[in-house]
C-alpha cells in the first residue's frame, strides 16, 4: 500500500528526494508485484535477495524453531511449543535474574513460541529488513539488529514481572521502524510531499505493530520502545560523516544514552531479583 496526495501522481519525476526516503522504498517495493516479469517470490517479498544477512537469518529463525518443536514436540498443539519450555528458554526475569542467565537476553531474540508468530515476524524481517541492509551495508546491518536486540530484550527483562515469558525479534523490527522515523524527522524540511510519507509511515507502523501485538510472548512495550529508541539513535552515530559539527553533539548524546539504557536495565536485572 502507497499513499499519495493528488499532487504526486508522479512522485519519482517531481519529488525525487522524497523518493529516497526508506520509508517510501519499503512502501513502494509493493508496486512491483504487479509487474508481469516478476518471480513468484517477490510476490511476498518484492525486494527479496538471496544473498542478504536478512534472508539467511530468517532460514535461521525457521530452522530454530523447527529444532524446538520437533525436540520439545506437543502432540496435542504441534505448532506450538509448550509454555513450560518457553519458561526456560525465553526471557523470564526469574531466570535470568535469580538464576544468572544471562545469554538469553540474546538467545531469546531467536525463538518463537509458535509457527504463527514466526511467519509474521519473518514477513516483516524480509520485507523491511532487506531495504535497510542495502542502505547501510552488512556490517552496520548486523550492529543495528544487535543493539535493537540488546536494549529492548534488557528493556523487557527489567520492566517485567518474574513470571512474564517474551521472545522474538520484535526489538529488532521496533528498530526498522526507529530508522524510518529518524530519516522522516531528520529531511522533513525536504520533503516535498508529507502527506504521501508521513501517510507511509502510519501505514508501516499499524500494520507491524497490529500484527505482532496479535501473539503471546512476542516481546512488550518496554521492549519495542527499546527497540524503537536504538533505531532513531543508530543514523546518528554511525552515519556522522553526513552531519555538521552541530549534529555531532547528537551523536555523543545518543551513545551516552545507550550506555546508560544498557548499563540501568542490566543493574536493575541483577540488583533487584524475584
Amino acid at each position: 500500500m502507497n499513499f499519495h496526495s493528488n499532487s504526486s501522481n508522479h512522485l519519482n519525476y517531481e519529488h525525487p528526494y522524497d523518493s529516497n526516503l526508506l520509508i517510501q522504498k519499503y512502501t513502494q517495493s509493493f508496486n512491483n508485484t504487479f509487474k508481469r516479469d516478476i518471480k513468484f517470490i517477490q510476490i511476498l517479498f518484492p525486494t527479496f535477495d538471496i544473498f542478504s544477512i536478512t534472508f539467511f537469518f530468517s532460514l535461521f529463525l525457521i530452522l530454530i524453531f523447527l529444532c524446538l518443536d520437533v525436540y520439545f514436540f506437543n502432540s496435542q498443539k504441534p505448532l506450538y511449543i509448550n509454555e513450560d519450555i518457553l519458561k526456560n528458554i525465553g526471557i523470564n526475569k526469574f531466570y535470568i535474574s535469580n538464576g544468572y542467565h544471562y545469554y538469553k537476553i540474546i538467545s531469546a531474540t531467536f525463538i518463537h513460541s509458535n509457527i504463527w508468530n514466526l511467519i509474521i515476524n519473518t514477513y516483516y524481517l524480509m520485507n523491511i529488513g532487506i531495504i535497510i541492509e542495502k542502505n547501510y551495508g552488512k556490517l552496520k546491518y548486523i550492529i543495528l539488529m544487535f543493539l535493537c536486540a540488546i536494549c529492548g530484550n534488557l528493556l523487557t527483562c527489567a520492566t517485567a514481572k518474574c513470571n512474564d515469558i517474551q521472545m522474538g525479534i520484535s526489538p529488532i523490527l521496533s528498530g526498522f521502524i526507529g530508522v524510518f522515523l529518524q530519516e522522516i524527522i531528520m529531511h522533513y524540511n525536504d520533503v516535498k510531499d508529507k502527506l504521501s510519507v508521513i501517510g507511509n509511515f502510519i501505514f508501516a507502523f499499524l500494520s507491524l505493530y497490529l500484527m505482532i501485538s496479535i501473539f503471546p510472548y512476542n516481546g512488550n512495550i518496554f521492549g519495542n520502545t527499546g527497540g524503537l529508541f536504538v533505531g532513531i539513535s543508530y543514523p546518528f552515530i554511525f552515519k556522522s560523516d553526513s552531519f555538521n559539527n552541530t549534529d555531532k553533539k547528537l551523536k555523543i548524546t545518543f551513545i551516552i544514552l545507550i550506555i546508560l539504557l544498557i548499563s540501568a536495565t542490566l543493574s536493575s536485572i541483577i540488583i533487584f531479583k524475584c
